[in-house]
Order: C-alpha cells, then sequence, then structure tokens
C-alpha cells in the first residue's frame, strides 16, 4: 500500500504519465492483435464442423456409385450427394463466372442452409433444396446480372428460375471455387444441363454422417478398394487451408505489434531514466533515515506493478476497441459468425504490461538501490549509478522473448530480432553522420548566421533518439501505405497490356475447331493446350500419400488432382535449368505451337516446374507415377524448368513428352486477350450458349478479388503502424522531457540575453522541423529501400523509384514532430530570467 501512495504521488507530479502511455500503447498493440486472432481462430473453429456438412466426405472424380450410398445406409449412416463444378451463367446480356453446386434432398447433413426469399428479407432455414427447374444464388449474382429473384437465368442447356437467395451456406469452402458466386441447384436437373464430359472440374462427393465406427469402417473399405482414387475429408482437413491464413495473419500482427512494443520500450527507457533521476534525493533521504535496500527495491517493484495493472487495463480496453476497428475493416472477409471475446487477451496484456515494466525500467530503477546516504548532503554522490549498458541489454533480451512468444517459432524470431536491429543500426547510423554534420557546419560557419541549427547540435544524442524512433513509426507507415501499392504497380507492370485475360477451359475434343473457329471469326489467334487431370500415385516405385510432406503445399498437391499437360516444343516463358528438353531441334526459349507430333523417342519423359520439384522433393532422373480414372502411366524427370507464372499464359507443374498422357481422358484450354468493348460480351455469351460445358474464366475480375482482400487486409496492418507512429511520438515527448531543465535554462539565458520570446520559439521550431525532416526523409528512403530489396529478390520486378516519397515522408515526419514537439515543449520555453536567478 506505501507502494501505491507513492505510485499516486509520483503520478500528481505529471512525472509518470509519459511512461504510462508508453505502456498503455505497447498493451493496446499485442491485446487488440491478440482479440483479433482470438475471435477469427474461434470462428473458425466453430465452423470446423459445419464445413463439411457432414461427419465425412468422400471425394471421387466420377458420378458416386448407388452401391457406395447402400453400403452406407446398410452401416446407419445418413447419406448426401453434391457436386460442385465452375462454370458460366448466363441472364440476357450478362454472363459470370459462378461456383455451381448440384445437391439432393437431403442436403446437408450437418450445419444449417439459409435463405432469403428476397434480397433484405429475414433468414429462414428451408424445409428442402431448390425444387427442379428453380436455382439458389448468392445476393451478390443478382447485381452482377442485373436480375431479381423470379426471373430466369440459363446454366448449360437449361432455363433457371431464381427461386430465393443464399444467406449462409455451411459447406462454402475455399480455393478459387469460393470466389465465384455459388448458383444451387437440385440435382435431378444436372445431367439436363449438358455441363459435365470427360475430364471435367467436377467434385462429386458423398456426404456420411453417423457413429464414428461406422464412418471409419466404411471409408477404411472405400480406400482399401479404390486407393488414391478417392478421398477422404474430415472437418479438420478441410479447414486446414484457413486454419494456416489465420495463423500466419496472426503471427504477421503479432510481430507488427511487438515493432509498436519496441518503440514504445524506447520511450520507456527515456522516460524511466528521467524519473531515476529525479529520485535520487528522495531515495538518499528513505535510505538515511534507515530504509534497507531491499526495502527501496521492493517500493519500485511494487510501484511498477501498480502502474502495470492501471495501464494494462486501460491499454486493454483501447485494445478492445481497436479490434473491433480492424473487424469491421475486413469484414467482407470473414463469412463466420463471430464469438463473444473472450477474457484471455486481457491477461495478455496485463502479462506485457508487467513484462514491458519490467523489462525495461526495473533494471534502471534498481540501480536507486545503492544509492548513498550521504547523498543528502554531497549532491554529487551517485551520479554515475545510471549507466546504460545493463539496462539495454535486458531489453533486448526480454524484446528477443517477445518476439519468441509472438511469432512461436525461434528461427523467426531471431530473424525479425536481426532484421529490426540491423534497421535500428542503419537508421541510427545516418541519423548521427546528419546530426554531427550540421553540428560541424555550425561550427565552421558561427553561430550568427546558423544560431537556429543549435538546437539540434547542442543535444545530438537525444535528436539521434528522437529521429531513429519517428523514423522506424514512419518507416512502416510508409511501407504499407506507399511501398505496398508501388509492389502492386509493378507487379501489374509486369504484366503486358495484351496478356491473356480470359482462359477457356474443359473444352472437349470434339469442340476444339469449333472454338477456335468462334475465337477467329472475332478475329482472336490463341493456342489450345492438351490438359488432364490426374494424380501423383508414386515416386519411384513408392506410393505416395500426402501425409509424406511436412510442406502443407506439397500435401495439398499430392492430396488431389491436378493438372497435366504434353507439348513438343517449350513456350517462351518457360526455361530449362536443369536436364536435357526432348524436342527435337528444340532450343531453351523456343515458342512454337504445341502440338503432338512424334519426337525422337516414344520413351515416356516428363518435365517439372522447379518450385513444384522442390515442394515434392523431385529430382532429375525420378520416375514419377499417375493415376487418372483407373489409368497408370509412369515416365521419367528428363529436366526441371523455370516458369515465369505472372506472364499469365497457360503453363503447367508437369509436361509430359507427346504421348505420355494418351491413356487418360483429356480435355483442352486456351487464354487469349478480350478487349473491354460491347462485342467482348457478345462473344463470351456465343461461346457459353453453343458449347455449355466450357467455363470460362475472367482473370481480370479474380486479380480485382485479390487486389479488394490485399488492400482489407492491409488496412488492418496500417491501424498497427500508426500506434508505432505514435509510440515513435511518446519517444519524442520523452526525449523532450529530459532535456526540460536544459531547455528551460536556455530559455531564461537567452531571454537574459536579449532575445524575445518569438525569436526562442522560432528557434524550437526550426529545431522540431529539422529532426521530423530528417526522420521522415529517412523513413521515406528505409521504406523504399525496403520496396526495393522486396521486388527485385523475392519477386524479380522493376521497382519504380520514387524521390517523392522522400519528399512525402520529410514533410509528414516535419508536421508531426513540430505538432507534438510545440504541444509538449511550449512551457519549457516561458521561464523568465528572474527565475533561473532565484532557483540558481
Amino acid at each position: 500500500m506505501l507502494a501505491l501512495r507513492l505510485l499516486y504521488r509520483d503520478w500528481r507530479g505529471g512525472e509518470l504519465r509519459l511512461l504510462a502511455m508508453a505502456v498503455v500503447i505497447a498493451v493496446a498493440a499485442v491485446t487488440g492483435v491478440a482479440w483479433l486472432a482470438e475471435r477469427v481462430s474461434a470462428a473458425t473453429e466453430l465452423r470446423a464442423a459445419d464445413l463439411l456438412a457432414a461427419d465425412r466426405a468422400v471425394e471421387y472424380s466420377q458420378p458416386i456409385p448407388a452401391d457406395w450410398v447402400e453400403r452406407a445406409q446398410t452401416a446407419g449412416l445418413r447419406t448426401a450427394q453434391i457436386a460442385v463444378f465452375p462454370t458460366v451463367v448466363l441472364a440476357g446480356d450478362e454472363n459470370r463466372l459462378v461456383s455451381a453446386k448440384a445437391v439432393n434432398s437431403t442436403y446437408p447433413l450437418r450445419g444449417e442452409l439459409r435463405i432469403k426469399p428476397e434480397p433484405g428479407h429475414p433468414e429462414i432455414i428451408p424445409d428442402s433444396i431448390p425444387e427442379s427447374g428453380t436455382a439458389w444464388v448468392e445476393s451478390r449474382l443478382l447485381g452482377l446480372l442485373g436480375v431479381s429473384v423470379g426471373e430466369s437465368i440459363s446454366l448449360g442447356a437449361l432455363e433457371f428460375e431464381v427461386a430465393a437467395v443464399i444467406s449462409l451456406e455451411p459447406d462454402r469452402g475455399d480455393g478459387f471455387a469460393s470466389l465465384a458466386p455459388r448458383v444451387m441447384f437440385n440435382q435431378t436437373d444436372l445431367e439436363a444441363t449438358e455441363l459435365l464430359g470427360p475430364g471435367s472440374r467436377v467434385r462429386h462427393k458423398l456426404l456420411l454422417a453417423g457413429p464414428l465406427e461406422a464412418l471409419d469402417g466404411l471409408t477404411s473399405a472405400l480406400v482399401a478398394e479404390f486407393g488414391n482414387d478417392i478421398e477422404i475429408e474430415t472437418p479438420t482437413d478441410e479447414r486446414q487451408g484457413a486454419a494456416e491464413v489465420v495463423e500466419q495473419a496472426k503471427r504477421f500482427l503479432g510481430l507488427a505489434a511487438l515493432l509498436t512494443v519496441i518503440v514504445a520500450g524506447v520511450a520507456v527507457l527515456l522516460t524511466v531514466r528521467h524519473y531515476a533521476e529525479r529520485q535520487i534525493t528522495s531515495v538518499a533521504v528513505m535510505r538515511a533515515i534507515g530504509a534497507s535496500r531491499q526495502r527501496i527495491l521492493g517500493l519500485f517493484v511494487g510501484k511498477l506493478l501498480w502502474l502495470g495493472v492501471f495501464a494494462g487495463a486501460f491499454g486493454a480496453a483501447i485494445g478492445f476497441g481497436l479490434h473491433v476497428a480492424m473487424l469491421a475493416l475486413v469484414a467482407d472477409l470473414l463469412g463466420a459468425r463471430l464469438p463473444p471475446p473472450s477474457w484471455r487477451p486481457l491477461a495478455t496484456g496485463w502479462v506485457t504490461a508487467g513484462v514491458a515494466l519490467l523489462g525495461f525500467a526495473l533494471p534502471t530503477l534498481s540501480r536507486l538501490r545503492d544509492v548513498p546516504p550521504m547523498r543528502v548532503l554531497r549532491r554529487d554522490l551517485g551520479d554515475n549509478l545510471l549507466r546504460a549498458g545493463l539496462p539495454l541489454a535486458v531489453a533486448a533480451v526480454v524484446i528477443l522473448g517477445l518476439m519468441g512468444w509472438q511469432a512461436r517459432d525461434p528461427l523467426v524470431a531471431i530473424t525479425v530480432f536481426g532484421a529490426v536491429g540491423v534497421t535500428l543500426l542503419v537508421l541510427t547510423a545516418v541519423a548521427s553522420g546528419v546530426v554531427f554534420g550540421v553540428r560541424a557546419l555550425t561550427r565552421r560557419g558561427g553561430t550568427g548566421r546558423l544560431l537556429w541549427l543549435t538546437g539540434l547540435t547542442r543535444r545530438p544524442m537525444t535528436a539521434i533518439i528522437q529521429i531513429v524512433a519517428i523514423g522506424v513509426g514512419l518507416m512502416s507507415l510508409f511501407l504499407l501505405a506507399v511501398v505496398r501499392n508501388d509492389l502492386l504497380t509493378a507487379w501489374q507492370a509486369e504484366i503486358p497490356p495484351d496478356a491473356p485475360n480470359q482462359f477457356l477451359i474443359n473444352i472437349q475434343p470434339e469442340q476444339v475447331d469449333g472454338v477456335r473457329q468462334t475465337l477467329a471469326d472475332a478475329d482472336i489467334s490463341t493456342v489450345f493446350y492438351p490438359m488432364v487431370r490426374a494424380r501423383l500415385l508414386a515416386m519411384n516405385g513408392e506410393s505416395v500419400a500426402a501425409d509424406d510432406f511436412d510442406s502443407a503445399q506439397a500435401r495439398r498437391l499430392t492430396r488431389r488432382d491436378f493438372n497435366l499437360s504434353w507439348t513438343s516444343t517449350l513456350a517462351d516463358d518457360n526455361r530449362v535449368v536443369a536436364g536435357r528438353w526432348w524436342g527435337e531441334g528444340s532450343s531453351e526459349g523456343s515458342s512454337e505451337t504445341p502440338t503432338d507430333s512424334p519426337t525422337d523417342s516414344d520413351r515416356p519423359q516428363l518435365s517439372v516446374e522447379t518450385g513444384f520439384a522442390e515442394e515434392v522433393g523431385i529430382e532429375l532422373g525420378d520416375t514419377l507415377t499417375f493415376g487418372s480414372g483407373g489409368a497408370e502411366v509412369t515416365a521419367e524427370v528428363t529436366n526441371l524448368r523455370d516458369v515465369r507464372w505472372e506472364s499469365f499464359n497457360v503453363n503447367f507443374f508437369v509436361l509430359g513428352s507427346p504421348g505420355t498422357f494418351d491413356p487418360f481422358p483429356q480435355t483442352w484450354l486456351t487464354s487469349f486477350h478480350l478487349a473491354d468493348t460491347h462485342n467482348s460480351g457478345t462473344l463470351l455469351n456465343t461461346l457459353v450458349r453453343n458449347y455449355p460445358s466450357v467455363t470460362i474464366i475472367d482473370v481480370s475480375s479474380v486479380l480485382r478479388i485479390v487486389r479488394t482482400i490485399i488492400d482489407q487486409g492491409s488496412r488492418v496492418v496500417e491501424l498497427m503502424a500508426l500506434l508505432t507512429l505514435l509510440a515513435g511520438v511518446l519517444v519524442l515527448l520523452a526525449a523532450l522531457q529530459i532535456t526540460g531543465e536544459e531547455r528551460r535554462f536556455e530559455s531564461a539565458l537567452l531571454r537574459a540575453l536579449g532575445a524575445s520570446g518569438t525569436r526562442i520559439r522560432r528557434m524550437a521550431r526550426w529545431e522540431f522541423w529539422l529532426v521530423g525532416a530528417i526522420a521522415g526523409a529517412l523513413a521515406g528512403l528505409a521504406a523504399t529501400t525496403a520496396g526495393l530489396v522486396v521486388a527485385e529478390v523475392l519477386f524479380s520486378l522493376e521497382y519504380p523509384l520514387r524521390p517523392m516519397t522522400l519528399v512525402i515522408g520529410a514533410g509528414v515526419g516535419l508536421l508531426t514532430v513540430w505538432v507534438a514537439g510545440g504541444l509538449g515543449a511550449r512551457r519549457y520555453y516561458r521561464s523568465s530570467p528572474m527565475q533561473l536567478l532565484r532557483e540558481g
């Protein structure tokens, strides 16, 4: 209780307010991210049982055999069947890519399907699935097509009446199909639509629900009979992709919050040193009247713990509001109902406050227990107690520990810690060079003409700390607000203006000539590529299972069928990096129309993309076995390729020599550029009407969706960057507090020498302008450099160097420091010369 009373006295004296504000900002950043991550993760967890609309799902590339249904029902299991595939829907002159879903009368087995009779009407739980000849659609499709409930849409060879709007679908799933709006109809109409043919991209599923033993027994028997031709899915498997995204986002936001904690920690270190200096005399008095060293340490620990309780609670309240704002920013990306918040992030906030105070403040305050009692009589004793070495070392260890806690990966924590350390060292070095360069300039040029610069040079160390802290905050903000857009622009610049923006897939072999002629009549020349859907069954004679791989990407690639093709020539956006291409007379980078003409050797050969080979562990000379529709093909890997995926041309992970995949059912695909004109819609509608099984994919719309996702997600991190900038402003205020007495003395002395108050304020303003401009320019330079490194090293893009980023950064920094510094230091420039003389 004595510690609490002493804390209240210090608070009323204004000595702990900046320290408390720094802790509040740190706690707000950590708890805001904690609540956001927890609620999104909990929402994903709550939906786990509904993501399949069943307890188990058996996926098959062919229609579900009636025998499977009978066996399931005999085992006491409930069943339902669905088929999901991409296609195009028509309404008048409008067409849109959709994710079509045919369901039978027992769907869903788990979860709830909800619809609305009209957009804006209350939700209802339907008693049955759509009647034959009707369809339920997502509300966004109505706006895209310009239709209303009760009007008709064309799906393949059939007309469907829009009967209701889907508001909640339990097994919406993820992947590319989820980007397209849903159209749900009765499975009895599936065959009449004429949308499906051999090799179509359709997922047939048998949904199962019932006792666990019966489920395991049936699925085990099916796996034993059909092996890799089927896939058994559980709710946990289905949500794996979403869970990975949530976990990665949680780590990224956690590390972004830690950047705020680091900058706030600098403010704590500066503030607590000033606070400790003002406590030396008080501690000396306590020591003189008998207080022990342990008693002194206990009082300071008690004060820090009480401060942590109050600051942690207030910071957690701000963090709660912050997470609500972040949820609002990404509301469009969250399809699940969110569970209520829990108390755990509040506990996390208190732990963060305690760790920040005990890690950043206690090492400095603990030195006060060694204040000699004679300090009461001799003011020069104990001046060397507050050395900076140990507190800085302890703070570094605390920061590394916090990073490891947030990242949950020691390697990631060490890497980020090193990157932050290098960035801070570089910023410190550049800021030091500027400050000491200005100092040398003022000494050489005389104080009369450059008097306005002396405010920066009289306190070089505090100026450097201010510049670095403000620079870090602004840099994180610029990285997200400016560099992100530049990277997207650079990426789009890699795509030529006439890059393919339309893809036609599921073209049956007998339709190739007709589709080619239709495109030729529209003056579009394109190349058609054969394609088969197959699954990787074995490598070097050993069967392959998804669980054999550590990489999540490899598990996904080996769990499902993926696309294969064959050609005798190498496209110009492909480059052989290992092995030899099989085409006669072909060279790396040649670009001829793919053909299935014979080659020198009839031996089946494979070419594998380097990224896929690395994920799965494929090397030159390995043999791969693929299976599809009961047929198998084994071939040797004779070369590895680099592929420029950003070209938006048709490309494949695995290519075969001509004839390699002849045993598999095949379809064809092509891509072309379609200008956005009135005739473009007519062409696409003609293709859809004449060839119902052909699926048109508008890549430009997918790019717009991806950009929306990036923009909404980045706004969340921009909030964290604003907190980091606010922590940097606190560092500025803390540095002003440290130099407050010196500034008050200088102001009074200048007044005594005849300087006016206006001149003194002008000198301070020039100092703040210079500090802000330097910090902002360094932040812009650092952000631009980071963007350049990311573009060149990670994405091989030509990053546009924008000198205006430095100018904008200098302007934003100047304004930020001017406002914050002017408000924080205003009281230091009101001291009169008489007050200086009286105080000595």
